[in-house]
């Protein structure tokens, strides 16, 4: 998985990034298909807002959070995120588990029924 971190109007210190990068790194154990992660910190009136995007393989996921703490603002993001990726996976694993329901047209129900007439005279005949 590839992260990429953009940090506007701040500096982020280089263990600040490690500890994202692991953080989003857990998240790879829901979905396999993760692919891209994209953080986005910003300062703005001594309010830090985290934007964290992931794009998959038939999903993209965004979450956003704000706090005047930076790594309250970036745990909140990761755990709406992480809350995100695992509703996906319940959502997936239970349709995974549903049968779909096969509809047979009418034409197909009279010939199954007219076979099995036939089939229980050849029975009572013999």
């Amino acid at each position: 998985m590839r992260v990429e971190i953009t940090a506007r109007s701040m500096e982020l210190t280089d263990s600040m990034k490690e500890h994202m990068e692991r953080r989003l790194l857990k998240l790879k154990r829901y979905f396999r298909e993760v692919m891209d992660c994209h953080i986005y910190g910003d300062l703005e009136r001594f309010v830090y807002k985290f934007e964290i995007t992931l794009h998959g393989n038939g999903f993209n996921l965004f979450a956003e959070a704000h706090d005047e703490d930076l790594h309250a603002a970036f745990e909140a993001a990761a755990d709406k995120m992480e809350r995100q990726i695992r509703k996906l996976k319940d959502k997936v694993r239970s349709k995974r588990g549903r049968k779909p329901e096969i509809a047979m047209p009418e034409a197909a129900e009279a010939e199954e029924a007219e076979e099995m007439n036939d089939f229980s005279e050849e029975l009572e005949g013999t």
